[in-house]
Parts: C-alpha cells; sequence; structure tokens
C-alpha cells in the first residue's frame, strides 16, 4: 500500500484514466511532512491544511504540476482499492499529528490502464495518522506512530459541510464525547494556501 501521484485523463464515458504514476512518500525526515514542517515550523506550530496542490509543489518544487491527483493505494483479496486523498490538516509539536481526508472511489479497471469512477457523493472520511517527530523534535524519526486520539473508525460528512474540529475528525456538537490529541481548532482557522489548491478534485466541482 501506497501513496501515488497520477495524472488525470478524462476519458468521454465520464471515467477518469489514471497515468504517470509517481510514488510519494509522507513519513521519514525526507518525507513531505517533515519537509513542510521544517521548512515552516511557525505555520506548521499552529493549525494548519495541504491541499493536494502544496502537496505536489513539496514533492515536485521544480515542476508546475497540473491535473494530477493524490491517491492512497492498496490491494484488498487481490483487488486494487484507491482513495482519492482530498488534504491533510493537522499541527505539529513533539510529534506531528494529522487527518487524512479521502474519498472513497471504484476502480474500473486496473490492468493494463487504470480506469476509475469519480466520487460518486460528496463526502469524504478522515483518518488520524501521527508522525514521531515534529516543531518541537526536528531530530525524530518521522516514522508512523499511534495517533494520540485512538480513532474508532472514520467519519464521513460531506466535503461542503460545517468543518469538523481537529484532532476529532468530529462536528463540534459531537466533538466533547471525546478527549482530542490535537488542540481542538476549528479547521475554519488553520493556515491553507489556497492559491496552490488548483490541483484539488479538479474535475468534480
Amino acid at each position: 500500500m501506497s501513496f501515488k501521484s497520477y495524472a488525470l485523463h478524462p476519458q468521454p464515458d465520464h471515467t477518469l484514466l489514471l497515468a504517470d504514476p509517481q510514488p510519494l512518500v509522507f513519513s521519514g525526515p525526507q518525507g513531505l511532512i517533515a519537509r513542510f514542517v521544517l521548512s515552516d515550523p511557525e505555520r506548521a506550530g499552529e493549525p494548519w491544511k495541504l491541499c493536494a496542490g502544496e502537496l505536489h509543489a513539496l514533492a515536485f518544487p521544480s515542476l508546475l504540476v497540473r491535473e494530477r491527483a493524490i491517491f492512497f493505494e492498496q490491494a484488498n483479496g487481490g483487488a486494487l482499492e484507491l482513495q482519492w486523498l482530498q488534504g491533510v490538516q493537522g499541527i505539529s509539536g513533539q510529534r506531528t499529528e494529522m487527518m487524512f481526508s479521502f474519498s472513497p472511489l471504484t476502480v474500473v479497471r486496473s490492468r493494463g490502464a487504470l480506469v476509475i469512477l469519480p466520487p460518486t457523493s460528496d463526502c469524504t472520511y478522515n483518518e488520524g495518522l501521527q508522525l514521531e517527530g515534529g516543531v518541537l523534535l526536528p531530530d525524530g524519526s518521522w516514522h508512523w506512530g499511534r495517533p494520540h486520539l485512538a480513532l474508532g473508525g472514520v467519519v464521513l460528512r460531506p466535503r461542503d459541510a460545517r468543518p469538523a474540529h481537529l484532532g476529532t475528525g468530529m462536528s463540534p456538537a459531537s466533538a466533547h464525547q471525546r478527549q482530542p490529541g490535537i488542540a481542538s481548532h476549528p479547521i475554519d482557522h488553520v493556515h491553507g494556501r489556497h492559491d496552490q489548491c488548483f490541483s484539488r478534485f479538479m474535475y468534480h466541482q
């Protein structure tokens, strides 16, 4: 299982052909998250959000990346499964705690050309992840660790709905039911760079 960036090619039947896969590494001292945190510790120490455009800029700093998206892929019983990464939000201290937001996909064909159906709903689900390194521990391993908050699964919510709270993946009304590992700042206030978000979900606005 891995993260990859794919070029998007819309097809006449409204599917998407994925081409030119480029592996992306989020963990480790040279991973995308460590690069972001260590290059901008002031921003990373407050609630932040990275869209696909910023993640591509971190991965390919010398290229202008357009018409690409990031996917998480894994094999399940021999079948390829893909999830479309919509963005990453988090906060960094001794460790870096994050919520990865995904849209589920249907794989139409995986042998030869890789073809998918775009997401059929406006819902995403959030997965809590953590890296052992941060603004206050720059020499950490930056390996994946258990999230501070033991999430009991994933949380579905419309992309246009009121944002959840960092560290909970839940709406403010239900956030009091758990003790968040990330400070409970509304996602409305995270620091994003919207001018670099051009590659995010560009075919389904």
